[in-house]
């Protein structure tokens, strides 16, 4: 998937492959106690926790995507001497500050293409399965370095786990046409998708290194790294890289333009370079980050998006779903009860009946009689349901539901669909008390928020067994018995591509019915009672459908 890097990069590839061929040939079965591994570019060293489970951090699975490399596919890491310490978490992508983003990483650049593993093998021998997660973030916040993406948990029970960081915003989607003119395939933008390629090349081959099985490796992701997951099941670059797949809350098939055409997304390159003041690609690459940035956030930051740039993406994904072309691996697709909370649809008005119908009015015009049907609601109290429901649906649940519905019809590979409708318990007092009065104020309303819902990633440290990592929330033993029903579904779906089987510790499992498209509609309501259940809401979804059609 690389692209053609000059002279100089020729020569990085020959030496890359050296010194993985070497590094490779002489790594010893038993290795992995001594906490060295040899991976593509060089020799890294781990760190190793009192339970035993080994952790790489910050390697390098591509070079540094800055200077010229800007807006370009990325490329192989360059080859180091010696053993790289990797016991730190690699800078996370260039993005603006938020406070609902916590990191462990410790300083942000576009240096930032690295990748962490966490393994309890004891010998690169052992071919156990290889769970990669891609975290969300709208495609402009987040890295892998965040604690609920943490991978111990899933190490200790067999997986070998993997993180990425991957290019964001305007590094990761911006398309020009001097970029397509210069790609060599005609199109533009994607690099952040193409950098989750390269780290699942990386991952290919060397996983084994790390007691990984390189032929068993699922991918999965919450938000926007279902998002992704859904354009590698599409993605010709993609393709023999995984064995199943996991999205939790979204799809880039959905009633919104999620992806662009690639006219669209020039266009938007070609804006933000004139308001710039920017003469061309090449002065924008000399441009700071920080700088370029700045530019970014004073107009919509989100407004670069996957394109169909006719390399990575070679059509819309709903496109190849439909044609039944896409990867045909086993798929575990959920979302939460209550994803979006009713105050976006209000936004700051009070939520009542003559509001909610007013609101539904402008944004469904015509079509408002029948979202009113579909989601019903006689008093206050119901209004605060009936939104969150539709919202939850606008925005996340039916691009998942249609996810599910496309991938079921192709027959050879299942699919396994959940609810997580578990109650979050909200932020400890500790958490709320930290910070200046400002910021207390806003994790008090905050709390008020999400405490007693299911709301938008939610249930990741629940899946990824890391409610003791992110200690900032007030867990009860309910929410430990619901993480490890959950977790045991997720690793038996990684290891088997099928969430069934025996759970943590013996745990007896609730049997998690395939997904069926049509009438039914089987899924797994996972709580504390965990139930598999059929599909009472289609009628909604079908709405939603027949929107999209429309327009």
């Amino acid at each position: 998937m690389f692209k053609s890097p000059g002279n100089f990069f020729l020569l990085t590839l020959c030496l890359v492959f050296f010194a993985t061929n070497f590094a490779v040939a002489n790594n010893e079965k038993g290795l992995l106690s001594t906490k060295h591994v040899a991976v593509t570019g060089g020799r890294v060293e781990g760190s190793i926790a009192a339970n035993g489970v080994l952790s790489f951090k910050g390697i390098p699975y591509a070079a540094a995507p800055v200077g010229n490399l800007r807006w370009k596919a990325p490329q192989p890491p360059l080859p180091w001497k010696g053993v790289r310490n990797a016991d730190r978490f690699g800078s996370r992508p260039v993005q603006e500050s938020n406070l609902l983003y916590e990191f462990r990483s410790t300083e942000m650049s576009e240096d930032c293409l690295y990748l962490n593993v966490w393994t309890s093998a004891q010998s690169n021998q052992e071919k156990r399965p290889v769970y990669v997660f891609i975290h969300g973030g709208s495609f402009i916040h987040g890295d892998g370095s965040q604690p609920a993406y943490d991978g111990e948990s899933m190490a200790r029970q067999g997986v070998v786990y993997v993180s990425i960081n991957y290019r964001l915003g305007v590094f990761g989607f911006m398309s020009h046409p001097e970029l397509s003119k210069e790609s060599g395939y005609g199109g533009s933008g994607n690099y952040g998708l193409l950098d989750q390629v390269a780290a699942l090349e990386w991952i290919k081959k060397n996983i084994s290194q790390f007691g990984g099985d390189p032929d068993r490796v699922t991918i999965g992701g919450e938000s926007v790294g279902a998002q992704s997951v859904s354009a590698h099941m599409v993605s010709p670059l993609s393709r023999g890289l995984f064995t199943g797949a996991i999205a939790e809350s979204g799809s880039l098939i959905d009633v919104r333009a999620l992806v662009l055409p690639l006219k669209k997304s020039e266009e938007l390159g070609t804006e933000l370079t004139s308001f710039s003041k920017s003469s061309s690609i090449s002065e924008m690459r000399l441009m700071p980050a920080e700088k370029l940035l700045k530019f970014v956030e004073k107009g919509n930051p989100r407004r670069f998006k996957p394109t169909i740039d006719g390399y990575f993406l070679k059509e819309n994904p709903e496109k190849t779903f439909i044609a039944k072309q896409q990867a045909k691996v086993p798929l575990l697709i959920g979302w939460n009860a209550q994803e979006v909370p009713a105050a976006a649809l209000f936004r700051l008005r009070r939520i009542n009946t003559k509001n909610y119908k007013t609101a539904v009015e402008k944004i469904y015009k015509e079509k408002a009689a029948d979202v009113l049907a579909l989601y019903p609601a006689k008093t206050n109290a119901e209004v605060k349901k009936a939104s969150s429901e539709l919202m939850s649906d606008r925005l996340i649940n039916y691009s998942s539901w249609k996810f599910a519905e496309l991938h079921a019809q192709q027959k050879s590979a299942p699919v396994y669909r959940y609810l997580f409708a578990h109650p979050h318990p909200g932020l400890n007092q500790r958490t709320i008390r930290e910070g200046n009065a400002f910021q207390v104020l806003i994790k008090k309303m905050l709390n008020k928020v999400i405490t007693g819902t299911s709301f938008h990633a939610s249930e990741i440290e629940y899946a990824l067994g890391n409610l003791d990592v992110q200690d900032n929330y007030d867990w009860k033993a309910e929410d430990y018995k619901v993480s490890k029903q959950m977790q045991s579904y997720f690793i038996n779906f990684i290891k088997n591509g099928n969430p069934n089987g025996p759970g943590i510790d013996q745990l007896q499992l609730t049997n998690w019915p395939t997904y069926n498209s049509g009438n039914k509609g089987e899924f797994l309501r996972i709580d504390g009672n965990s139930s598999a259940e059929t599909d009472a809401t289609k009628a909604r979804f079908l709405f939603f459908q027949n929107l999209e059609e429309t327009e």
